[in-house]
C-alpha cells in the first residue's frame, strides 16, 4: 500500500510539472534568437529538475510509466533543440498520459482498500 501511496503522490506532481512544461513550451516557440536561446536554457534546466525527479519516483516505486516519461523527457528535449515543436506537443502529451494512467492504477488501489 505504500508504494502506492507514494507512486499516487509522484504521478500527481510530476504530472502537474509536465503541464507546466507543456505552456512553457508555447511561450518559448513564439520567441527569437536571444529570447529564444535564453528561454530554452531555462527550459532545459526545468525538463532536467523534471527528469531527475522522474528518476527518482521510478527508483523508489519500480513503476515502469515513469522511465517511460523519463524517455519521453529525453525525446522532448532533443526535438526542442530541432525546434519540432509538433512532436514536442505530442511527447509531452504522452509523458501526461503515462502519469495519468499511474494516477488512475494507484488512485483505483487506493479506493479499493478504502484508503481514498
Amino acid at each position: 500500500m505504500r508504494n502506492e501511496i507514494i507512486g499516487y503522490q509522484y504521478a500527481e506532481r510530476i504530472k502537474s510539472e509536465l503541464i507546466i512544461g507543456s505552456k512553457m513550451i508555447m511561450v518559448v516557440e513564439t520567441l527569437r534568437e536571444s529570447e529564444l536561446e535564453g528561454a530554452k536554457k531555462t527550459l532545459f534546466a526545468f525538463l532536467d529538475a523534471l527528469s531527475a525527479e522522474t528518476k527518482m519516483a521510478s527508483g523508489v516505486t519500480g513503476v515502469q510509466e515513469f522511465t517511460l516519461v523519463e524517455e519521453k523527457l529525453k525525446e522532448i528535449k532533443i526535438m526542442i533543440e530541432e525546434g519540432y515543436y509538433q512532436e514536442v506537443h505530442a511527447n509531452i502529451g504522452s509523458a501526461i498520459s503515462y502519469a495519468t494512467t499511474i494516477c488512475a492504477r494507484t488512485m483505483s488501489s487506493l479506493m479499493k482498500d478504502g484508503l481514498m
